[in-house]
């Protein structure tokens, strides 16, 4: 059994799995294919990077998107806290810089490259599909190929 787990994608999932894995002391491969290969949508090379809208939807604590976001900080979610350090005015939504939201997140994983629970981050696609030797696998991807 392997003495880390896994997380193939570097996006929201998959830098957030990384965090609460790392922060619990496990070590973590983080595989991101960035700056190696870009997908259409992708645009710099930090990760988590959001390619969409720069909106989480509203912060108020009497819907649902809110709530979820509240309890997310109080269970100290990377993700979260990087938005809210990013967060750029737009009423009650959440909306972040995305570039500054994207470095902030890249920072805050770099720094568990030296620490006991430590992210190394492999900045090349995995290609293969995982098997039991692989031990403990996330795949926080957009759809691949994967079987």
């Amino acid at each position: 059994m392997n003495k880390y787990i896994t997380v193939i994608g570097g996006g929201l999932a998959g830098s957030e799995a990384a965090y609460q894995i790392a922060k619990r002391g496990i070590d973590v491969k983080l595989y991101e294919m960035k700056p190696e290969k870009f997908s259409p949508a992708h645009e710099n090379k930090d990760l988590a990077e959001i390619v969409c809208s720069n909106s989480f939807k509203s912060n108020s604590i009497t819907n649902a998107c809110g709530l979820l976001k509240e309890e997310l900080r109080r269970l100290d979610s990377l993700l979260i806290r990087c938005a809210d350090e990013t967060a750029v005015p737009a009423g009650q939504a959440l909306a972040v810089d995305r570039d500054e939201f994207s470095r902030l997140v890249t920072l805050e994983i770099e720094k568990f490259e030296e620490l006991p629970g430590k992210i190394e981050i492999v900045k090349s696609e995995y290609t293969k599909n995982p098997t039991e030797e692989d031990g403990i696998v996330i795949i926080a991807t957009r759809p691949t190929n994967f079987r």
